[in-house]
Formats: C-alpha cells, structure tokens, sequence
C-alpha cells in the first residue's frame, strides 16, 4: 500500500502513522506484506518523524529526483501497489504510472474506509476531547451575544475560543447565520448584525489529536413568536426519536424514516428536512457519509457519528440540533454535551 501527499494531507496517512502534528507534505507512506513500513521525507519533517523510528525505516530525499529514485527502488519488488484513489490527484496517479511501468495500481480507498469507520477506544477518546471543547464553547456562546454583533464577528469569537480551550484548530468553517440566513444549511456568514428576535444557528467543531467534533446549536433572542418555538421544539423531538432509536444492528433507513414520518407530520414542515440525518466523523468531518453496504446500512457498535435533524423555512429561519454519538451495543452515547433547552436570550 502507498500513500502519498502532495501540497495536501491524505487523512490516512495519519491514520497509520498515529501521527498528528505536522504539516506532511510531500511525504508518503509504503507498507508491505510482512508488515514493515517505510516513510519518505524531506528534513522539513525529519524531526517530528524520529518518533516512528522504532516502528518504520525512514527515507529521507533531497529532490524529486531523488524521491522518485528511492520509492522507484523501494516498490521494485512489487507488481500490485494499493492506493487510495479517493485522495490521489489525477496528476499524482498519471505520474506513479509513469515512474512504475508496469506495476497495476489498485484502489483501496474502501479498505481505508471500512477501516476508520469503526473506531478504536484511542480515537473515541480523542473525538470525546473535541466534544468537551465544542460543547463547552457551544454553552458560552450566549455570553457573546449583543444587539449589533456580526455573524462574522461571533464565528471568529467561537474559533478563538476553541483554539483557547485546547483544539489545534476549527474542525471546518464555522458558521454563525442570524434570521433568515438560518435557512440556508450551508450559508458560510457575512457582516450581518444581530436584531432582537433572530433565530440564531451556529455550526462548528473542534479538531484535538488529529481527531473532529462537529456540533450544531440553535439559539432565539427577544420574544419568538409560536411558530419559532414549534419549530425548535419539532427539530429537538425529531433528535430525540433518533437518539432513541440508534444502537448496534440497528438499520439507519429504519431511524431516517422515523425521523422524516415525525417531521413530515407537521404540515408546516413537510419536506423541509432537506438533508441526511447525519455522517461520520473522525480524522475528518466527513468521513464515509452514513454506513455503506459493507455494513448492510446498519449501525455498528464504536462508529461515531453526528445525529443533526434539521427544518429549514425560507424568509423565516432555520432551526438544527446536532451532536456527536458513539454507537452502544443496545444504544448510543452522546458525546457532545451542550445545553439543547429552548432558552430565549435578550440582546
């Protein structure tokens, strides 16, 4: 198996390496079939990577040349090489091609994939540090809120807080969306400041070890009218329904459609859930979507996933709950602890 980044970081690499401090680029990965790994660098990484010395053979190379001679020289003995081709860049596999003849490269992308959506108790461990620094950000946030606030101002609050707190960085790109900005699942903020009685919609995560947490929370300010609160209060029974459901063996259409049944119930909300109920997390926010075939579309216990049912009404906001859960052998656990009670705030 070959792994190798270029300007970006191949998520796998990291996963078999343990690594998770670095910059890594222009560094690959070879494992072969009695198990022994090799590791290709330039000295900008030589130091970070003496804690794998005991575990792999570094190689260490100057310049492409170079590089290409040492990997050529090192996969020689090989007529099948296994690469991911989900995070491989056509020009990458174009040149591999080259620089191997004859050698077959093969996707193993799926592998990887299978691999990291179940987690080990080191990883879950990790993920529940990015909980606790999301959720405590996530509990503080009121203390931010005043009339005229931008968007944009509370999304660069919430980064801040999360490096403050521990995480080495945002997990993505932090949305804060006031009002009818709400109901755009993926509006990414402006220079917009808060009125009173603004729906408020924020979604963020923090990155700790390598590892994401990714929550959502939706807050509401003056004097929310009856149609606000049914909304919050539908989208937080629908999270419920959800929660209650989950465990090991579990089908994840059979949670989705119990979901979209209670939703759909509404009149007013009917087809207004317009996304899926959630997706994997771990080295990255999303990482295999909700579980594939191989899994037989069911839950399986130590997968971490995010629950996130949501309803979205263009011209009067948006409301979604989310949080971070490790499937349980007869449930799940909530890994994200923030307060989800429809609490009104006055800016």
């Amino acid at each position: 198996m070959l792994i190798y980044n270029r300007d970006s970081l191949d998520k796998n690499f990291l996963y078999m390496t343990g690594l998770d401090n670095g910059v890594f680029e222009n560094c690959g990965l070879l494992f072969v079939q009695n198990g022994k790994m090799y590791v290709f660098a330039t000295a900008l990484e030589e130091e970070i990577l003496k804690s794998l010395e005991e575990d792999a053979e570094i190689v260490m190379y100057k310049d492409k040349q170079e590089r290409d001679d040492k990997l050529k020289s090192a996969l020689s003995n090989y007529k099948t090489i296994g690469i991911s081709f989900d995070s491989t860049s056509h020009s990458l596999y174009l040149h591999l091609k080259e620089l191997l003849g004859d050698m077959y490269l093969v996707d193993i992308g799926n592998a990887f994939k299978n691999a990291r959506m179940i987690k080990s108790r080191d990883e879950i461990e990790k993920i529940q540090k990015a909980c606790d620094i999301a959720s405590s950000v996530a509990d503080d946030f009121p203390n931010y809120l005043k009339r005229g606030v931008t968007e944009l101002d509370l999304s660069g609050e919430i980064d801040y807080q999360v490096r403050r707190r521990g995480a080495q960085a945002a997990a993505f790109q932090t949305i804060v969306a006031f009002g009818t900005n709400a109901s755009k699942p993926h509006y990414s903020g402006a220079n917009v400041p808060l009125k009173e009685g603004d729906i408020i919609l924020i979604d963020f995560g923090a990155t700790y070890s390598g590892y994401v947490s990714d929550i959502s929370r939706t807050y509401l300010t003056g004097k929310p009218g009856e149609d606000v609160l049914k909304l919050y209060n539908t989208v937080l029974k629908a999270q419920e329904i959800a929660l209650g459901m989950i465990g090991n063996g579990v089908q994840v259409e059979k949670v989705e459609k119990a979901v979209c049944r209670f939703i759909d119930s509404h009149d007013s909300f009917r087809g207004r859930f317009i996304h899926s109920l959630g997706h994997s997390i771990g080295l990255e926010v999303h990482e295999n979507s909700y579980p594939q075939e191989d899994f037989e579309k069911s839950f399986v216990e130590n997968m971490v996933l995010t629950v996130e049912p949501g309803i979205y009404l263009p011209g009067l906001g948006g409301v979604r709950i989310e949080d971070d859960i490790v499937v349980e052998k007869e449930s799940c656990l909530i890994l994200t602890t923030a307060s989800k009670e429809a609490v009104t705030y006055e800016v």
